[in-house]
């Protein structure tokens, strides 16, 4: 009886091998293919930089738009703020230096 009990176990374990190895494998398909999005997303932007030496006027207008839709993401998400920040405000969100002697 002792020995069924044993073998159940084995076999439980190896089981338990398996799922994790198949964990494991589809853990590593989905980086490989996280790394292959990565690189092609960087030879993009390889391109893009290539484009931007040859034609500076381009390079101001990205900026331009990048600039914008930096300012809209920031006002909707409440990131940035669009009005001047008083007096006070801005000596309270300064950092304090403590010197240490």
């Amino acid at each position: 009886m002792n020995g069924g009990s044993t073998a159940g176990k084995e076999a439980e374990l190896v089981q338990r091998d398996d799922e994790r190895a198949d964990l494991a494998r589809e853990g590593l398909e989905h980086l490989h293919a996280a790394a292959r999005e990565m690189i092609a997303a960087a030879r993009s932007m390889l391109d893009a930089c290539e484009e931007l030496l040859d034609d500076p006027r381009a390079g101001e207008t990205v900026a331009s738009i990048v600039g914008s839709v930096a300012r809209a993401v920031g006002s909707v998400t409440g990131l940035v703020s669009t009005s001047e920040p008083d007096e006070d405000e801005n000596d309270s969100s300064r950092v304090q230096r403590i010197k240490i002697s």
